[in-house]
């Protein structure tokens, strides 16, 4: 446990040590999006920092909220864990008082086209894979048999619930491509990442990142070369969706195919069980965010 100890401290300078620039980062719209290399992901919305980190047999995952105060914005930890492959235990990530809220300023800019930020006075630099266009409620579309790939996607996009309790912690993220849950309880931690397509057959889902512990299961996972897998397009192979089967394939990815749909409900074979989609309403108090819909 003592390597573990030490990794928990390093990266608790992950949101804490300064950039090489001060300009003020007063406008996170560039920031948007999905970011990542080799050993990291990060998605920036404009009220949530999700970053995943790994470092040899360990992957920390930090969740942080943002917040305005006049022309400053500022993070606030909310909840974070590091999972240990080789001993199979995870701990939460604790903060001290005055590093659990700092300015943007002090942990990332953008240089190049690239996002920069100091982890333990290392720089890390992470290529965006997928820009996230935050925008108004707007009207979703309504189901038909030409459009439930569209419907798929578009429904649920966005960021959906969020609990700032660090013991009760809950958050998605749902972009065009990917997809994020950052989840921890007394009884289950489970963080992921993922790509996922849809079409009129179903959905394509693809785990290049998975925390997970409870009493069932203890996982940590991360693709071996995280941003080669995200560069990646999914090939979706419509032969493997079948209503009344689950299709797990050798790469990892999983077929989920629909069963039936209505105007405002999908409902897709979720390997067990039913997934059942329902079209948000543009006044629903569970999308926290609204992304944009890009086709792929």
């Amino acid at each position: 446990m003592k390597n573990l100890f030490l990794y928990l401290c390093s990266i608790a300078l992950v949101f804490v040590s300064s950039c090489n620039s001060k300009t003020e980062v007063n406008d996170l719209t560039p920031y948007h999006g999905i970011w990542a290399n080799i050993d990291c992901e990060l998605v920036q919305t404009d009220k949530y920092t999700l970053f995943f980190n790994r470092n040899g047999n360990t992957i920390s995952v930090i969740l942080r909220q943002n917040e305005r105060v006049g022309d400053t914005v500022f993070s606030n930890f909310i909840a974070g864990y590091v999972f240990d492959k080789e001993t199979k235990k995870y701990e939460s990530l604790v903060y001290k008082d005055d590093e659990k809220r700092i300015t943007i300023t002090e942990y990332f800019r953008l240089k190049d086209g690239k996002l920069e930020f100091t982890n333990n006075k290392q720089a890390i630099t992470l290529q965006l894979i997928e820009k996230i266009d935050i925008c108004s409620a707007y009207e979703m579309p309504l189901a038909s048999a030409d459009n439930i790939g569209e419907c798929l996607q578009t429904w649920q996009l966005g960021s959906w619930g969020f609990n700032p309790d660090p013991n009760n912690t809950c958050v998605e993220i749902r972009a065009n491509r990917h997809v994020y849950v950052f989840l921890g309880n007394q009884y289950t931690v489970y963080c992921r990442a993922a790509r996922q397509r849809n079409n009129n057959n179903g959905t394509v889902f693809d785990q290049n990142i998975r925390l997970m512990a409870n009493p069932n299961e203890f996982t940590v996972y991360m693709a071996k070369d995280n941003f080669k897998t995200l560069s990646e397009e999914v090939i979706i192979n419509d032969s493997l969706f079948k209503p009344d089967e689950c299709h797990f394939i050798d790469d990892g990815s999983i077929y989920w195919s629909l069963i039936a749909f209505s105007a405002d409900t999908i409902n897709i074979n979720g390997c067990g069980e039913t997934y059942t989609y329902t079209r948000p309403a543009i006044d629903s108090k569970s999308i926290t965010e609204w992304f944009k819909y890009h086709a792929y």
